[in-house]
């Protein structure tokens, strides 16, 4: 089981996460919060925000002249310099924060309302990335597997923006959950979200895509695809075929 949760784990964070290209783009979403915070700690929040700001100018120079991989580093050069510039219209450390924690609310009230209308959101999503049949997802044996893995979701961000609200004068603690919920955490939920998801789908005994597209006829192997009967042995070797 261990070894089917590590395969799993690397092979989302090669595939849906990008991280090979990604990983430049960690100073963004780790670091530049904690030297924010720091810096604003030792000094006031006018320094914090010029000093965050140039460092994150020399890291992104630095990037192009080593003619790294800059897609995602410049959204998240973009992301911070929007934090950094409410964190100065706001007057306080904290306001550094607050596109991150209207981001995970506005996910988790969109999730919830998806699957108070029987729509998961997941659904969508898996869509977007798998280009699966759109009448598969829908099936009676299949949905209630992305509806669960919804309501993880959900439950996830809600409370992870509910604490950043709730200590949200307090950016040392901000630092700190954002730390906590970093890429790392967020590929861990994936793989237990892939595991729940899966679980259910076989309870339901649904036929995979596979079978789906085939027409076959039951009984089904009620997994995503028919080759997945072989990820029950040591082997593990999704490729695309995740529940989420």
């Amino acid at each position: 089981m261990f070894k089917r949760f590590k395969n799993q784990f690397t092979e989302i964070k090669s595939e849906v996460l990008g991280l090979n290209e990604s990983q430049n783009n960690i100073f963004d979403s780790i670091l530049a919060p904690v030297f924010f915070v720091l810096t604003f700690r030792f000094f006031d929040l006018n320094i914090a925000i010029i000093s965050t700001a140039v460092l994150v100018a020399l890291t992104f120079g630095y990037r192009l002249v080593k003619k790294d991989e800059i897609k995602f580093a410049f959204y998240g050069v973009l992301g911070t310099l929007v934090a950094l510039l409410i964190a100065q219209i706001q007057g306080t450390a904290s306001g550094f924060f607050l596109p991150g924690i209207i981001r995970d609310l506005s996910i988790a009230f969109i999730g919830l309302v998806s699957i108070v209308l029987r729509k998961p959101f997941t659904i969508y999503s898996s869509m977007y990335f798998r280009k699966w049949p759109r009448e598969w997802y829908l099936l009676p044996t299949v949905k209630p597997a992305y509806n669960r893995v919804a309501i993880l979701w959900v439950i996830f961000l809600g409370v992870k923006g509910g604490l950043q609200v709730l200590f949200f004068d307090n950016p040392e603690v901000l630092a700190v959950i954002k730390l906590a919920t970093s890429n790392q955490t967020t590929l861990i939920l994936l793989v237990v979200s892939y595991f729940i998801g899966l679980n259910k789908l076989k309870a339901l005994h649904g036929p995979s895509v596979e079978e789906f597209k085939n027409n076959t006829p039951p009984p089904w192997n009620c997994l995503l695809y028919t080759s997945d009967a072989a990820d029950e042995e040591d082997s593990v070797d999704l490729g695309g075929r995740r529940i989420i």
